[in-house]
């Protein structure tokens, strides 16, 4: 029988696979991220409650999701830009500063490759929901990253969302948060991050930058902006806020 564990309660092959997870869902720009550098680390160590694990009948982890607190005081339309950033930073900050929260937060959705495609994502976000009425937090807000948005990096987000298959959202991540009662709050152009001199860039790219401009990375969801003469790339990752009440 599945059942759920917080991240303190992880055995050392569950914290192994979980460690091997959450760096191979993505492609490999999100982990040169400078946030994630600076502050993923004390988000485990003040919010392990938070982090929710869904482990198979054989003790292997099928996935998981990250949670964080965090306060805003304006009106949800008001969700800053910099979406997935900010809120971990604001959640780290308000911590420290001992800024009491009122909503919950998600920073990422993870099921492992061999369990995909089978409504586990679901079962994840079902408890997530759970979690935040028993918390008692006023609504879940969860800046998420649509599954086929790479495929299609020169449309702008918002154009993207407008996308449909049968009449439904076409991206299925969004689908599914539909499907689940969450509601669109906006996109959020600004999200992610990530910037670095050309011999990073190079690195990533897998071949030699000669010139400005914009280059196209796979996994990724808009163009990496390339300046040769300042010797600087820099990528913005879109994502789109939405919110359980």
């Amino acid at each position: 029988m599945n059942k759920f564990l917080s991240l303190k309660e992880l055995s050392t092959n569950q914290a192994d696979q979980y460690n091997q997870a959450k760096t191979k869902a993505f492609p490999p720009v999100i982990n040169e991220s400078q946030t994630i550098k600076a502050y993923w680390d004390r988000m485990e160590t003040y919010f392990p409650e938070y982090q929710h694990f869904l482990i198979g009948s054989e003790g292997e982890l099928i996935g998981f999701i990250n949670m964080i607190p965090f306060h805003f005081g304006q009106p949800l339309s008001k969700l800053p830009d910099r979406g997935w950033d900010w809120m971990l930073e604001k959640s780290i900050y308000d911590y420290e500063s001992k800024v009491a929260p009122n909503y919950l937060g998600a920073l990422q959705v993870i099921v492992r490759k061999n369990y995909q495609n089978q409504g586990y994502s679901k079962k994840i976000l079902s408890q997530a929901k759970q979690f935040m009425r028993d918390s008692k937090f006023q609504n879940l807000i969860i800046p998420i990253r649509p599954t086929l948005k790479h495929l299609h990096p020169t449309v702008p987000m918002e154009e993207y969302l407008k996308l449909k298959d049968d009449g439904k959202a076409y991206d299925p991540w969004v689908r599914t948060h539909i499907n689940g009662g969450a509601q669109i709050i906006k996109v959020c152009n600004q999200s992610m991050t990530v910037e670095g001199d050309l011999i990073m860039w190079e690195r990533i790219l897998g071949q030699k930058v000669v010139e400005s401009g914009e280059y196209i990375l796979k996994g990724a969801l808009r163009p990496i902006v390339i300046d040769i003469e300042n010797n600087t790339g820099q990528y913005l990752e879109p994502n789109v806020w939405v919110k359980y009440d």
